[in-house]
């Protein structure tokens, strides 16, 4: 269960795992509520009345983002952008995910390591968007994709998985290089950049890819240290606990990307990749699980079908679960919710987009994130203004 980007305005594809564990763990929670009906947007104030509330909210103690998501290489007009601003005023939502880093550095960023290994493709004027983001009061969260890395490793062969026949770097099934999420020149350069994102002005930065490569890593090779449970569970967490320790002078809020499926598992299987929510909420302020209703696999779930036909109870379904791993601690998640479709199921309408939102909010969670990889959203699906 991954982030994947398509080629613009094309339906996404994504990477499916060749083997997920406890397919039944779900089943224990037997039928689930049926998908409320979506009403209809009352008309009303827009954009000052939103902007009021979003100011409240941020003063509260419990601020729940409520976010999109905005990929440089997709939106790449300054108009594009501002299109997407103006939503976000005229409807509940109120806050925007950026990326920072995915192929490359999208900014031009001082931290030296990044220039060394030409890794810098500035993609928009960070300061500039950030001041407009401001001034709608809009909560900003940097995206940087940490261990996944198309240009690095070929720059520093040292600091990739490499290939334990071969020698040379070891690529996954998508043909995708990755960095070696246990070294810790690493953790060093990736966190000063998370740094570097949070003194520029960014609310909040979200570690995605924060992980272990999926799939067949038969012949991968992470170095000396063992790949068991406890190493790669205690990789992940320690990258994220620099991550949080070098924000929180500057206030900012730090979160992680989650495999989905790593809440239907029992605590003490990290999928393989060192994802355990249990061992990972220390390390962060928020976890936002990918919990995708296309991505969970027929029969993984107890819905009478595909789970992306039940967009309601996946939802639900996977929360509660997460919430048993961490009791009373549902305000931790943030989950990723889905606006986009995938080849062969069902496309994505403004209702299942709502029923997802409204199950996150019926179970409790901190806000909820929108991802449609080529940046356009199903605006029936927001509320207006009240």
């Amino acid at each position: 269960m991954a982030h994947s980007h398509p080629v613009k305005r094309s339906p996404t594809t994504a990477t499916r795992r060749t083997a997920l564990k406890a397919m039944a763990a779900a089943a224990l929670l037997g039928p689930s509520v049926m998908v409320p009906t979506l009403t209809s947007a009352t008309p009303g104030a827009g954009k000052e009345h939103f902007a009021s509330k979003r100011q409240e909210e941020r003063e509260s103690t419990k601020f729940s983002a409520k976010a999109i998501y905005l990929d440089p290489r997709i939106t790449t007009e300054r108009d594009e952008f501002e299109a997407l601003v103006t939503l976000i005023d005229r409807t509940e939502l109120n806050a925007l995910v950026l990326d920072i880093k995915e192929i490359g550095v999208y900014y031009d960023t001082d931290v030296a390591f990044f220039h060394d290994v030409g890794a810098v493709a500035p993609r928009y004027d960070v300061t500039d968007y950030l001041r407009t983001l401001k001034e709608h009061d809009i909560y900003t969260i940097a995206r940087l994709v940490s261990f996944k890395d198309p240009i690095t490793p070929l720059a520093r062969p040292d600091l990739a998985v490499t290939d334990e026949i071969t020698g040379e770097i070891w690529r996954d099934g998508g043909d995708e290089t990755w960095l070696n999420p246990f070294a810790e020149e690493v953790w060093e350069a990736t966190t000063d950049l998370a740094r570097e994102a949070a003194e520029l002005g960014f609310d909040e930065v979200q570690f995605d890819y924060v992980r272990l490569p999926d799939g067949n890593i038969r012949t991968a090779n992470f170095g000396p240290v063992p790949y068991t449970y406890e190493a790669r569970t205690d990789a992940i967490a320690s990258f994220l606990s620099m991550g949080k320790d070098k924000l929180a002078p500057l206030n900012a809020k730090v979160s992680a990307d989650i495999f989905g499926y790593s809440l239907l598992v029992e605590n003490g299987d990290d999928l393989g990749i060192g994802h355990d929510p249990s061992v990972l909420a220390p390390a962060v302020d928020y976890l936002c699980p990918m919990v995708y209703p296309s991505h969970f696999p027929e029969g993984s779930l107890a819905v009478d079908g595909h789970p992306n036909d039940f967009p309601y109870e996946t939802i639900e379904i996977s929360l509660i679960l997460g919430e048993a791993k961490l009791p009373g601690e549902i305000s931790r998640f943030r989950p990723w919710l889905q606006d986009f479709y995938l080849p062969g199921l069902s496309d994505y309408t403004a209702e299942d987009v709502r029923a997802q939102i409204d199950a996150a909010e019926a179970i409790g969670t901190s806000g909820w994130m929108i991802w449609d990889p080529n940046n356009r959203y199903h605006e029936a699906a927001f509320a207006t203004g009240e």
